[in-house]
């Protein structure tokens, strides 16, 4: 009784720690879209007997990176969780199947015997082959004996002629064979496909996918008693990201400006997200979270660089952004996107969600309130991040060296409160499109500086005031003097705060010198050339400002960009 008792208790705990699968097929609940990629998550509640469970979770992204696969359950302890696929079986129809089930049966029967008629005879045509080079390969045959006589090689010939005659009908017969082997093979086939035709015939095709491969997560749990607890899994796909875009509303006589900030989602991963919390994050995975680390500094003897190179590196760029912005930050994506989302509701009001910000030192998530539907069709679906009444003083700003035009600058100050990142932004002023511009918070100034467009109604001019500019000889030294007036001329039935940037010439050559004369009382930078004006413009009104420089050098050097 012992010894029974003894092996009931095995079994039993042999049971009780056999692997249990089970099969779940469940939908997204959220997504942590980055810039670049997105994290998809799940939760599943689940009831587990006690040892080791396989949990199958089916319908998941095809395009999962592996090694970012993570999964939690409170009550068991996650041993394992790994990548598969599988190919679903096609329907079957039992009325049909067994209609024609004999006679597939009996046809794979035949068809079986007829791979071993196909290899007796492929084995004989081996032998026979065998058999001739030996015969041909024969010393005798070839009459390389030294005692040969006319009598022996002539019955060695006989025998040769003979044996290979038979041979080769021998080799003939089995070709026949094998000809009407294959020939009664190849209409074995067709007749086994026509059955398994009409043995298929009638079987309903519920999705047109339904051979597709369906990808899985596996997730095995080990956990000692039985829980019931929830299923928490989460990985990384790179076919998603967003990007963000700005609408920027100003009207006349406002110091204010409304800031619409949305963000453009697109995914691509195989996978409808269907009513899922989202988050957007300002991180990007794709970015390596190595620390770099610095190589020794060599110092080595060479060519000392080229004037000319000096003075293009000193050069002003064509046209610059106001906020010093890197430029590499708003590279345009090779991603073509499609907006097909609607940014209102109901009532035609622009829908704006209740949304929160968690900004750590790594990145700003934007925490969307709203649950979101997108399609995996790689198109652009407008999320609503922000809609705020930014306070903003108004200024016209002018750069005539570059530009004619008079630009409307908004100025922001306080703007790291506002959580932005750099994109394009779109301006409307007084209900009007404008055009566009781009907001870069990436600076390190106290003030954000916001383009709303160009204004034709504002006259600048800058000329040379030829009376004023003169190149004269002094002793060793050239002179060269230069006058410049700008004009500014307000058409407008208001006054006007107005900002004029201009600049002087500099060098990192101890031989040039270079002196600032008369300049309306402009604020100089030394270090930059940069001379700026801050003037009010009465209604109607002209403004003329002047400012002269001087350059002195050798007089048997050429000055390069003078």
């Amino acid at each position: 009784m012992r010894l029974i008792a003894l092996i009931i208790c095995l079994c039993l705990t042999q049971t009780l720690h056999t692997q249990t699968a089970k099969t779940i097929k469940p939908k997204p609940n959220k997504a942590i879209v980055y810039l670049t990629g997105a994290e998809i998550g799940y939760l599943e509640t689940l009831s587990l007997p006690a040892g080791s469970n396989e949990i199958i979770i089916e319908g998941v992204s095809p395009y999962v990176d592996e090694n970012t696969i993570s999964a939690f359950f409170k009550g068991g302890l996650v041993i394992d969780t790994k990548k598969s696929l599988r190919y679903p079986e096609p329907p079957k129809n039992p009325a049909l199947e067994d209609k024609y089930g004999k006679y597939i049966a009996r046809i794979n029967d035949s068809l079986d015997e007829l791979v071993y008629f196909i290899k007796d005879c492929t084995n004989k045509q081996g032998s026979y082959q065998k058999e001739r080079n030996l015969l041909l390969n024969n010393r005798l045959m070839r009459g390389e004996f030294a005692r040969d006589s006319i009598a022996l090689l002539k019955s060695s010939l006989d025998l040769l002629r003979l044996r290979l005659t038979n041979i080769d009908e021998e080799e003939l017969m089995q070709e026949r064979k094998l000809n009407k082997h294959y020939k009664l093979q190849a209409k074995l086939n067709e007749r086994k496909i026509y059955y398994q035709l009409l043995q298929s015939e009638g079987t309903p095709i519920i999705n047109p996918d339904i051979y597709n491969p369906i990808y899985q997560i596996i997730v095995t749990i080990e956990n000692e008693v039985a829980v019931t607890g929830t299923l928490s899994l989460k990985y990384y796909v790179a076919q998603a990201g967003w990007m963000p875009i700005y609408d920027i509303q100003a009207t006349s006589g406002k110091e204010k400006i409304q800031l619409i900030y949305r963000a453009q989602v697109y995914q691509n991963t195989g996978l409808d997200w269907k009513d899922v919390a989202l988050t957007l994050s300002t991180s990007n995975p794709a970015i390596g979270n190595t620390k770099p680390l610095l190589s020794e500094w060599n110092l080595y003897f060479g060519y000392p660089e080229s004037y000319i190179d000096k003075m293009n590196k000193a050069k002003t760029p064509a046209a610059a952004n106001y906020n010093n912005m890197n430029y590499k930050s708003l590279e345009k994506k090779s991603l073509h996107l499609e907006s097909n989302a609607d940014m209102m509701d109901d009532a035609g009001v622009p829908a704006v969600p209740i949304f929160t910000v968690d900004d750590n030192f790594l990145r700003t998530e934007y925490d969307i309130k709203t649950r979101y539907s997108i399609a995996s069709d790689n198109k652009a679906h407008n999320v609503i991040i922000n809609n705020v009444e930014v306070p903003v003083d108004l200024a016209y700003m002018a750069v005539p060296k570059l530009d004619k035009d008079a630009f409307l600058m908004g100025k922001v100050v306080n703007w790291e409160d506002l959580n932005l990142i750099p994109g394009a932004a779109k301006i409307y002023f007084d209900d009007s499109y404008i055009g566009t511009t781009t907001i870069d918070p990436v600076s390190t100034k106290d003030t954000l500086y916001i383009n709303l467009g160009r204004d034709r109604s504002i006259i600048v001019k800058r000329q040379n005031v030829k009376e004023k500019c003169k190149e004269q000889l002094v002793g060793e030294f050239k002179m060269v003097s230069k006058t410049i007036e700008i004009t500014v001329r307000n058409t407008k039935a208001i006054g006007l705060a107005f900002e004029i940037e201009d600049q002087i010439p500099i060098t990192i050559d101890p031989a040039i010198k270079i002196t600032l004369g008369d300049n309306d009382g402009a604020i100089y930078n030394e270090v930059t050339g940069k001379l700026t004006w801050k003037i009010n413009i009465k209604p109607k009104d002209t403004k003329k400002i002047r400012f002269t420089y001087e350059v002195k050098y050798p007089k048997d050097k050429f000055v390069q960009g003078l």
